[in-house]
């Protein structure tokens, strides 16, 4: 399942387990069940922004997880979660 994740000071979502930096995430399917699976995913991505550099900052424009090729703004999960 793929969630549109972006960065916000706002009412957070979830939280980067290495610097506490807050995203929205929007879903591509409803189910709270499979958004809570897919959570472990969006931290290890999280994690993974601060693996070369424990200083690096996430993307400041709103990314895929799993990554997607496409512009963010088009994929299932912005335009079914609503980002779009």
């Amino acid at each position: 399942m793929q969630a549109l994740c972006k960065l916000t000071n706002d009412s957070p979502d979830v939280l980067c387990p290495v610097c506490g930096k807050g995203f929205r995430l929007y879903w591509e399917r409803s189910s709270s069940a499979q958004q809570q699976a897919a959570l472990p995913e969006i931290h290890q991505a999280l994690r993974d922004h601060h693996k070369e550099n424990p200083f690096a900052q996430h993307p400041e424009v709103p990314f895929n997880v799993p990554s997607w090729s496409g512009l963010p703004q088009f994929s299932a999960a912005a335009l079914l979660g609503g980002a779009a």
